[in-house]
């Protein structure tokens, strides 16, 4: 069986079209089409449900396609093994959520850079639940996510660091207390499926803090952004104050008791490529030590 026809299967399956799994590949659409005949031909089963357009993978050629990730993994790691066992080398793909890219992230990656020049990272952001599901997909080997708030099955959760939470308004507004900020001004909300958006509204309702709502946002430097602006109030991570916005802002710690965001690196238990994913937690691990 040609490994690359499997991966072409489950490019197509990503991306859900021949035309964006072919440019992904850097093939012809017809060459990706030709892979996928002679996949069905070695098979001898129909993959593709090809009375819609385009064609869309079948319930056998969607079954085919996590066992396609499997062999995929194995071969992977096989090649990582076959390496002198004193050289790290390999890929790993890591999915991040969106803010511990811009602050962790990078150190980790210069230093691996310089320690293991053949060890290849590439990293996706995303949102925690989303990062977490492509993690159990096989799509991704491990992500940098905000802890769940409920334990997510057959996935390891490796603790990292953590990260207090506050409360950002206008430096001109009074101090009156967080529960008082967040009623008094409109609501700049984090995106409910962001692990610290989650975090955010589940606090809210404990503590039974009703807040008008004025935007919900992906990135917790737009609404740094927004605040500033004298648009509303609302509620980050610390890491995400930079020195300039801490002296605008006012800021004051989140919920009673104050709250925190854990920083965890979830992958699945039978992670293959769990070497490699070890060598950058340990990474990571030794930077939040040294901060």
């Amino acid at each position: 069986m040609n490994i690359q026809h499997l991966k072409t299967l489950v490019a197509i399956h990503d991306h859900e079209s021949f035309a964006d799994a072919a440019e992904s590949l850097f093939l012809t659409p017809a060459a990706v089409s030709q892979q996928m005949r002679n996949l069905e031909e070695e098979l001898q089963v129909s993959l593709f449900d090809r009375s819609t357009r385009p064609p869309r993978l079948n319930a056998h050629g969607t079954h085919i396609v996590e066992q396609a990730r499997d062999v995929l993994a194995s071969f992977n790691a096989l090649a990582d093994s076959a390496r002198s066992p004193d050289e790290i080398a390999g890929t790993l793909i890591i999915g991040s959520a969106s803010g511990i890219t811009s602050s962790l992230v990078p150190k980790a990656l210069g230093s691996l850079r310089t320690k293991y020049p053949r060890l290849q990272i590439r990293i996706e952001e995303g949102l925690t639940e989303d990062l977490i599901s492509r993690v159990r997909r096989r799509e991704l080997d491990a992500a940098l996510v905000t802890e769940p708030l409920i334990p997510v099955p057959d996935m390891k959760t490796l603790p990292i660091t953590t990260e207090p939470l506050v409360v950002v308004a206008p430096r001109s507004m009074p101090e009156r207390g967080w529960k008082n900020i967040l009623r008094a001004r409109p609501f700049l909300r984090l995106n409910r499926d962001s692990g610290v958006g989650t975090l955010i509204d589940v606090t809210l309702r404990r503590s039974g803090v009703e807040v008008t709502e004025a935007m919900e946002l992906d990135s917790s430097e737009s609404i740094v952004g927004l605040v500033g602006a004298g648009l509303g109030v609302g509620v980050v991570p610390v890491g995400r104050l930079r020195h300039d916005a801490a002296k605008r802002l006012r800021s004051v710690p989140f919920g009673t008791p104050p709250v925190s965001r854990s920083v965890v690196l979830v992958e699945r238990t039978n992670n293959q490529r769990s070497d490699l994913a070890a060598i950058l937690y340990q990474e990571l691990l030794s930077l939040t030590e040294a901060d």
